[in-house]
Parts: C-alpha cells; sequence; structure tokens
C-alpha cells in the first residue's frame, strides 16, 4: 500500500466514523475492530463458572477508536476463517456452525476468548470443542442501539480490507515475537482458566506445547526465546513473585503482541 492510498484510507476511515475525542469514549461510540491473528492449531475449550473458552491473540486496527473492555461482544466479518469441530458424547464428530459460538473481547485489544455457554454444550450433547483461527481473520464489534458512533459500511471494508492486510505485515507475519506469543497463546489454553496449576500440570507445559512443535521450519530463535519466556513464569511462580503461571504467560503474551500493535499504529499514523 502506499503511503498516499494509506492516508486517503485513513481518511475515510475517520470521516465514515465521525470521530471526535468525545464521542470515543466506551460509553458513547463503537469500539475498535480488531485483526484475529491465525492459530496454526486448533484450540480445545476449556469450561469455567458456566463458561467454555479457549483464548485466541488479537490486535487492534483501528487506534483512533477506544479499546473494547473486557466481555465487548464481537462477530466474525468473514465466518470462513473461523472453523469449529466438537466431539459428541457418543464419539461422532461434527462441523460446528460458527454462528453459535460467542466471542468476547479479554484482554483490552490483544486477546479474545471464542466459545459457548456450557449449558449450549450439554444441550447440543458436546464433549469436547476444537477451534481454529485461519490467516487475515477479522473481527467487527457487534452494534449496540443508541451507539453514538457506530462502525459504517465504508469504514468496515477499509478496516477489514486494506487495513487488515497492512496490519497482517506488522503483526501476524512478524518473524521475531508473534510465533513466540502464538506458543505462548497455546501454553495459557493449556492450563487452567482459573486459579494455581498444579506442580505436575506446570511441569508438563513445555514438553505438552513445545515439544509437539516443529521448530526446524519456526525463525531462527523461536525456540530460544520461548524458552526464556516459559522459565521466566516459572521461576516468578515458584518464587511467589506473581500468583499463577497463567496470569505469567498472559502478561508475556500482551507485551509481545503489544509492542507488534504499536510499531502497526505508528506505520499508519506516518502513512508508512
Amino acid at each position: 500500500m502506499t503511503r498516499t492510498t494509506l492516508r486517503t484510507v485513513l481518511s475515510a476511515m475517520a470521516a465514515a466514523a465521525g470521530l471526535t475525542a468525545a464521542a470515543l469514549s466506551p460509553a458513547h461510540g463503537a469500539p475498535q475492530m480488531m485483526g484475529l491473528v491465525a492459530s496454526n492449531t486448533a484450540q480445545s475449550l476449556q469450561c469455567q463458572r458456566g463458561d467454555c473458552f479457549a483464548e485466541f491473540t488479537a490486535f487492534c486496527l483501528q487506534p483512533e477508536r477506544a479499546s473494547p473492555v473486557k466481555g465487548t461482544a464481537y462477530r466474525m466479518h468473514d465466518g470462513g476463517r473461523l472453523t469449529a469441530v466438537a466431539t459428541t458424547r457418543d464419539g461422532r464428530q461434527i462441523k460446528l456452525d460458527t454462528a453459535q459460538l460467542t466471542i468476547k473481547a479479554e484482554r483490552s485489544h490483544v486477546a479474545v476468548r471464542i466459545g459457548m455457554p456450557a449449558r449450549e454444550m450439554a444441550r447440543l450433547g458436546l464433549r469436547q470443542v476444537h477451534i481454529q483461527v485461519a490467516h487475515n481473520a477479522t473481527l467487527i464489534p457487534l452494534a449496540i442501539p443508541g451507539d453514538k458512533t457506530p462502525l459504517q459500511a465504508d469504514e468496515i471494508s477499509a478496516g477489514a480490507g486494506p487495513m487488515r492486510d497492512f496490519g497482517a505485515g506488522y503483526v501476524d507475519r512478524e518473524q521475531h515475537w508473534m510465533p513466540v506469543a502464538r506458543l505462548a497463546s497455546h501454553m495459557i489454553n493449556a492450563l487452567p482458566p482459573g486459579g494455581r496449576a498444579s506442580e505436575q500440570q506446570r511441569q508438563k507445559l513445555w514438553d505438552g506445547i513445545a515439544g509437539q512443535h516443529d521448530f526446524t521450519s519456526a525463525p531462527d530463535g523461536t525456540q530460544q526465546r520461548l524458552r526464556r519466556v516459559h522459565d521466566q513464569c516459572q521461576e516468578a511462580v515458584a518464587l511467589g513473585r506473581i500468583s499463577s503461571l497463567r496470569r505469567c504467560l498472559e502478561s508475556k503474551h500482551d507485551s509481545m503482541v503489544g509492542t507488534l500493535n504499536n510499531r502497526y499504529w505508528h506505520a499508519i499514523k506516518n502513512g508508512s
């Protein structure tokens, strides 16, 4: 995308939204669209307090709009980029309509949870659900009645089109930290969603995730960087500096993705 084209797209997005500082407060305006990063491998849902979900990496596509608060509902722009395969109680595998899934912001704009209520899984007779995200997926916040600055059609087209493609170069396809963030997300999903992991769960985490990954096809240094993140979190938990291994990995993941998102923001603001 050329500098002129990029500036034109950004101007059109801002004009379409009618953006002002007051209108962009979470109480008055729609939050930002987000890019949903491909998961590479399917993630299994875990259940906690009646909600079954897995966590996925996301990033902000629109720095001029407010970040979503935890629990903000989203939908896929292109439902075909999300796949859900379920195992029934009698052992059959079925493909689910992804419209049955809920998508909610988890930690600002860098992580979302995708899943369904436990009661819905029980009603459908499902024992387990695995979800996979394809490349270049885009999330759009659900419209809320009374929204002062809802997303406009031109804004959605720009965000899910040229801006999503532009963001992929800075976030999805980044070769230093994104491969580590993806695997850190897999580690997060392998740990209990609430409370501390057992000693056995913590000790098996590396072999369960990194041990199953083919690092020969990964960018140089990926395994070493992931190992450093993993070991730092194991040490932080052992020394009591953080409450759980999952919380530490979430923090590391969010820092890596946030850094890449900042680079994307800087690039679009400078039209480069």
